[in-house]
């Protein structure tokens, strides 16, 4: 995992060159190992390494002939790539390198024989273009401004605000979304002007204009007969594909079915060494599989988090998070991580499982003859919270082709909707900025174009049974994974803000009240009401945390607060000094 950026001028401009250069400082904890950069006139590209592969060759920009190339991710296919393309030269060991590969022989068309993460650029010294680019499933990050000197694109959200010459304001719009869906769809970011190259795209820049943008197409299968067998096979071979590393690796075990099917995987492969890290919320421990890591001799890391630590870490969390999504896992998924970063560089998560299995309690309705599942919109809206502005503008559909298939289910639909907004704009940055905020590298294997292709249009009714999501994972395990409950009710990292938000909701009230600028975005009026209302109705809470998470956010990002520490310790401090 890496950090990358590059800048694209319409004419020489000495200045924002030195400016943008700065840039490399702030990608530094995306990779501590080493860093490059390559100039030539109105080209720059800066590139930070967290070295995983080929730790002694392995540094980037990666030159080979007229073609230059930064990188930040891992492509799975490496070494079947080296084989098909073996009259390239490869002038590294390092599985970036076969991105060159691929494009020295196809162009962008070859990028559809990438299986990876990845967020990309190449300069074409020939062309005299930079083509970047971004994995099917948005797993790794890549934003984007076009300003009238140029373009400049970058992994983080804060290092392209900053480097501007004029920092971008405010996209009111975008905040309205956040506070309603907890994170922005589409392409544009919540700042003016600043965009996300989405999943699947790929970018043709020359002379500090896009040229071209290109959209690939994912694969599928759609007639999947489905067996034990095919299934063990399937997640075998990709989970054996994604823990290539010349470094250790760990995994994060919530209990869920997702972490589970991780770690059957791991005890199928017979792999050493392993260690687990989980949390324990509330002093609650999961028994449910210790004694399967202590059968198989993996060490299990077990952390706690208490009510104390999500006050403590709420401006943490929005300090990391540069682009704001209110999802309160992150507070639990910034202490895993920052544990288990002090041995490790690399983790497995489950993320993507729900998704592609059929996880989510909202996709059972979908199944539900008699009783219509709630419009895809109101999926995410937050309750109660701006009730007034539920027919906002924005692109929440986020077309894009390559997840458009004819003829799919209502469920099918709920799932490629989630593909297109809900995994790439909250699930990923969630789990990219906390896991690089402590350089650590996470691994992804449910979100994997192979899996995608082979799983994703397996029948419904094998998805949902007797009131179950991910049926056919659930009886798996049963089958396969003795000592755990596959059945039992759905884990993860939950923290129980319904309890946590109604017992301080008066002193909650007090601060946010005293924040002027919400009252550009909610009424004061909307804020009493729903801090009176929670104490009767707990469920009004996630609203609540939208708003204390984005107004953390603000104080951070907008108006540059320093202090940190406890929640209402840091408003006491800042009422002191407004005093």
């Amino acid at each position: 995992m890496c950090g990358i950026a590059g800048l694209s001028l319409v004419a020489e401009n000495k200045s924002l060159i030195k400016r943008f250069l700065k840039i490399k400082k702030s990608l530094f904890h995306r990779g501590p190992d080493g860093s490059g950069v390559y100039k030539k006139k109105n080209i720059n590209l800066i590139h930070t390494r967290l070295s995983i592969v080929d730790l002694k060759q392995g540094h980037q920009p990666i030159k080979n002939k007229n073609l230059i190339l930064v990188a930040n991710g891992e492509i799975y296919n490496d070494l079947e790539i080296r084989e098909k393309y073996s009259n390239y030269r490869f002038k590294t060991n390092s599985d970036s390198e076969s991105i060159l590969a691929v494009y020295n022989t196809k162009g962008i068309e070859g990028f559809k024989e990438l299986r990876g993460m990845y967020a990309f650029a190449i300069y074409d010294e020939e062309k005299d273009e930079i083509v970047i680019s971004r994995d099917e499933f948005g797993i790794k990050p890549l934003y984007f401004t076009v300003f009238n000197e140029g373009l400049i694109f970058c992994s983080e959200l804060n290092s392209l605000r900053n480097v501007m010459p004029n920092k971008p304001s405010l996209n009111n719009q975008k905040v309205v979304e956040q506070l309603q869906y907890q994170y922005c769809t589409g392409n544009q970011t919540i700042f003016r002007g600043l965009n996300r190259v989405r999943p699947g795209e790929t970018l043709i820049i020359q002379n500090g204009k896009i040229k071209e943008s290109i959209f690939r197409k994912l694969e599928v299968k759609r007639k999947i007969t489905i067996n034990e067998s095919y299934f063990r096979k399937e997640i075998i071979k990709t989970v054996k594909s994604h823990i290539r590393s010349d470094v250790p690796y760990c995994l994060f075990l919530s209990g869920g079915i997702d972490s589970m099917l991780l770690l059957y995987c791991i005890i199928e492969l017979k792999l050493k060494n392993i260690t687990a890290f989980t949390m324990n919320v509330c002093s609650k421990k999961n028994h449910n599989f210790k004694q399967i890591c202590l059968d198989n001799n993996i060490k299990l890391n077990e952390l706690s988090f208490s009510e104390k630590d999500f006050w403590d870490l709420i401006f943490l969390g929005a300090e990391k998070i540069d682009e704001p999504v209110a999802d309160y896992a992150i507070l639990p998924t910034l202490k895993l991580s920052e544990k288990a970063s002090e041995e490790f560089k690399v983790v497995l998560t489950g993320e993507g499982g729900d998704e592609l299995f059929g996880g989510y309690g909202r996709y059972k309705k979908a199944q539900r003859f008699l009783f219509k599942g709630r419009d895809l919109k109101e999926t995410f809206r937050s309750g109660e919270l701006f009730k007034k502005l539920k027919k906002i503008n924005n692109d929440f559909e986020n077309k894009t082709q390559y997840f458009d298939y004819k003829s799919t289910t209502k469920l099918q639909t709920k799932q490629l909707f989630d593909y297109k907004n809900w995994l790439p704009n909250d699930l990923l940055i969630k789990l990219d900025r906390c896991l690089m905020s402590f350089s650590l590298e996470g691994r992804t294997p449910f979100i994997d174009k192979n899996m995608f292709r082979n799983l994703f249009f397996v029948d419904d009714s094998l998805k949902i049974k007797h009131n179950f999501g991910k049926f056919y994972v659930r009886e798996f395990l049963k089958k396969n994974l003795k000592k755990y409950d596959s059945f039992s009710p759905k884990k993860g990292f939950t923290i129980p803000i319904n309890e946590w938000i109604p017992k301080k909701i008066d002193l909650i009230k007090e601060n946010l009240l005293k924040l002027d600028f919400l009252f550009q975005f909610i009424t004061q009026k909307e804020i009493i009401f729903l801090c009176d209302k929670v104490k009767n109705n707990k469920k009004i809470s996630k609203s609540i945390w939208h708003i204390i998470f984005f107004s953390s956010w603000y104080l951070i990002h907008i108006e540059g607060i320093k202090e940190r520490g406890n929640y209402f310790d840091v408003f006491k401090r800042i009422n002191e000094y407004k005093k």
